[in-house]
C-alpha cells in the first residue's frame, strides 16, 4: 500500500525487492519478520507474485473487452438499416447490412474473451509452498493459502510449481490474437476513410491536424491500432526464445520475461481503449455505401436465382446473366435500371417481379439462412449476442467479488 502510495521502499542496500520488504518489516516489527520467511523462497515468491499480478491484468482486459463488445453491439444496434457492399478479394461482391459486419467484430472479441479465460484457468494457480524447488520440511496447509489468495488450486509438483512460464506465452498468445482483430480493424477503417472509399469520417476531436496540409483530418489513431499489435508478437517471440532450452529449474532467465509482460498488458490497455473511444464517434455516408454496394452489379446472383427458380437450365441462365452483365457494363446501367423488354432480350422467363428480386433491399433480406446478413437474422443475432455479454459480465463480476471476499477471509 505504501509503494501504491509512491512512498520510497528500495535502498541502495537491498538485493530486490523481497530484501525491501524484509527490511521493512523488521523495520516495523523487530525480528518476528523472520515469520514471513516460512516455507517459501525467492524461487516459489517471484513465481506467485507474477501469477497474483498478471491474474488482476486479465480481469482488468477481460472488463476492457467486455466493454469494446457492447460497443460493437450498440453500434449494430444503431446501423440495422444501412447497406454496405460485403468483400471478396477486395472487390464487391453482395449487399450486406453495416450491422453484419459490425456483428462479425463482436463475435471476434467474443471468442478472444473466451481464449483470455481459457488461459486464466491454468494461470490461477498456486505455486507458493514449492520453496526453492523442492518444497518444504515445515507443516503447511498449501490448499489453504490457495484459498486465502483466491488461487483455484495449487500446482501439486514444487518443481514445475517453480519453473512453469507456460502461461505467459498463453497469455501472449491470446493478446497476439486480439491484436491481430484490432490491427485488421484499423486497417479496414483506414481504408473505408480514404476519399475512395469516403464511407466514413472519423470525428474532428481525435484526428491529428496536418501543419503543412490543414484542412486534411489525419487518422493516426488507425494507424495505431494497425501497427502497434507488432510490439505484442515480438514480445511473445521473445518469450519463446527466452524459454526454450531451459533446464527444470529456477533460473533468472525466467525473470527475463517481466519486463515483456508489463509491455504487452500496457500495450493491450492503450489498445482497447483506443477502439472503445474512437468507434462510436464514426460518422458514415449512408448514401455512399449503398452506392458502392449496387455497383459492379452484385445482385446478378440474385437474378440468376430467379432464373433457375423459373426452370431455365443452369447454363443457359448462366450465359444470359453473363450477356445481361456486359450489356449492363458497356451501358453504364444498374440491373434495376433496366426496362422488362430488355430483360426479355436475354431471356423470356424474365416478368415484371423480376425487379424485387434485383432491388438492394431484397438483396439484403434474401441473405435469411441461420446467420447470415438480412436484418431479420441480424436481430436474432443481436439478442443472441447480448445474452451472451450479459452472461459474461455475470461471470467477470463474480470473479473479482471472489478475490476480495477471499482476502477478507483471511485477514479474520
Amino acid at each position: 500500500r505504501e509503494f501504491k502510495d509512491g512512498k520510497g521502499m528500495l535502498s541502495d542496500a537491498d538485493a530486490d525487492v523481497y530484501a525491501a520488504l524484509e527490511r521493512n518489516l523488521r523495520e516495523r516489527v523487530g525480528e518476528e519478520f523472520i515469520l514471513a520467511r516460512t516455507a517459501k523462497s525467492h524461487n516459489d515468491q517471484a513465481a506467485t507474485d507474477l501469477r497474483l499480478w498478471l491474474r488482476d491484468a486479465c480481469l482488468e482486459i477481460a472488463e476492457r473487452l467486455l466493454t469494446l463488445r457492447q460497443v460493437f453491439l450498440q453500434l449494430a444496434e444503431r446501423d440495422i438499416e444501412i447497406v454496405m457492399p460485403g468483400y471478396t478479394h477486395m472487390q464487391p461482391a453482395e449487399a450486406i447490412l453495416l450491422s453484419h459486419w459490425w456483428m462479425a467484430g463482436e463475435a471476434r472479441f467474443s471468442r478472444d474473451y473466451s481464449r483470455l479465460f481459457d488461459c486464466y484457468r491454468r494461470l490461477n494457480m498456486l505455486p507458493l509452498g514449492a520453496n526453492v524447488l523442492a518444497g518444504t520440511r515445515e507443516p503447511i496447509d498449501r490448499t489453504m493459502v490457495a484459498k486465502a489468495l483466491g488461487f483455484d488450486d495449487v500446482i501439486e509438483n514444487s518443481l514445475d510449481a517453480v519453473t512453469d512460464r507456460d502461461y505467459l506465452i498463453e497469455f501472449g498468445s491470446f493478446a497476439s490474437i486480439v491484436g491481430l482483430h484490432l490491427s485488421q480493424l484499423g486497417g479496414e477503417l483506414l481504408l473505408w476513410i480514404t476519399q475512395e472509399f469516403a464511407f466514413a469520417r472519423i470525428p474532428q476531436n481525435i484526428v491529428i491536424d496536418s501543419h503543412t496540409l490543414p484542412l486534411r483530418r489525419n487518422p493516426e489513431i488507425l494507424e495505431v491500432l494497425r501497427s502497434r499489435p507488432s510490439l505484442i508478437y515480438g514480445r511473445l517471440f521473445e518469450f519463446i526464445t527466452q524459454l526454450k532450452g531451459l533446464s527444470t529449474g529456477f533460473s533468472q532467465d525466467l525473470q527475463e520475461c517481466v519486463p515483456g509482460l508489463f509491455d504487452i498488458v500496457d500495450a493491450m490497455r492503450i489498445l482497447l481503449d483506443l477502439s472503445i473511444g474512437m468507434l462510436p464517434g464514426l460518422d458514415f455516408d449512408e448514401k455512399r455505401m449503398k452506392e458502392v454496394a449496387c455497383a459492379d452489379l452484385v445482385n446478378t446472383s440474385n437474378a440468376l436465382d430467379y432464373l433457375l427458380n423459373h426452370g431455365v437450365e443452369t447454363a443457359i441462365a448462366n450465359r444470359a446473366i453473363e450477356h445481361l452483365t456486359q450489356y449492363c457494363r458497356t451501358r453504364h446501367k444498374y440491373l434495376s435500371d433496366l426496362a422488362l423488354n430488355e430483360w426479355q432480350q436475354y431471356s423470356p422467363a424474365f416478368e415484371a417481379d423480376i425487379y424485387e428480386y434485383v432491388s438492394m433491399e431484397e438483396s439484403v433480406a434474401s441473405f435469411c439462412s441461420f446467420g447470415g446478413s438480412s436484418k431479420e437474422q441480424v436481430e436474432m443475432a443481436l439478442t443472441r449476442s447480448r445474452a451472451a455479454l450479459q452472461k459474461d459480465m455475470a461471470h467477470l463480476a463474480e470473479l473479482s467479488s471472489k478475490f476480495g471476499s477471499a482476502m477478507m477471509e483471511s485477514l479474520k
